[in-house]
């Protein structure tokens, strides 16, 4: 069975998310409103809920293009619930020079991220009091080559 995604526009006169392309893996999410939290983190309002079919959530990540500009996504992937009903906000931290809230204001209406939907996987926790070992065992960042 493939997800079904519902998807509710707050905005009216709003384009509702699509993708460019049939087969692209994300859809695209615009900014309509930008509200500044911190000195150079801003939350950018796509203007939608949505609702997922069961077994699946949703994953929203920066469109390439935002390279293009002075930000990026703060919190790199934002994870959505499936039974999370409220607007989708994207966070992005402003890392240019001059004034923020300006350049914020310059990607409304702009496709700024993406929307992917993703099968969902449970699993049960076990906590245990040691782990199999193995070869590479606790190798950490650069362990196994270059």
């Amino acid at each position: 069975m493939s997800a079904h995604l519902k998807i509710q526009c707050h905005i009216e006169g709003m384009s509702p998310p699509q993708r460019a392309h049939t087969t692209d893996a994300g859809i695209d999410l615009s900014a309509y409103a930008v509200e500044q939290k911190r000195d150079s983190v801003f939350f950018f309002d796509t203007g939608v809920s949505i609702e997922l079919s069961e077994g699946y959530y949703a994953e929203i990540v920066p469109r390439s293009s935002i390279v293009k500009t002075d930000f990026i996504m703060a919190n790199s992937v934002g994870i959505i619930d499936p039974d999370y009903r409220g607007r989708l906000f994207v966070p992005f931290r402003f890392v240019g020079h001059g004034e923020a809230l300006q350049t914020a204001e310059l990607l409304l209406n702009q496709r700024i991220a993406q929307l992917i939907v993703r099968k969902l996987e449970t699993c049960t926790v076990e906590v245990v009091s040691s782990l199999t070992d193995t070869e590479r065992g606790t190798g950490g960042f650069g362990s196994t080559g270059i």
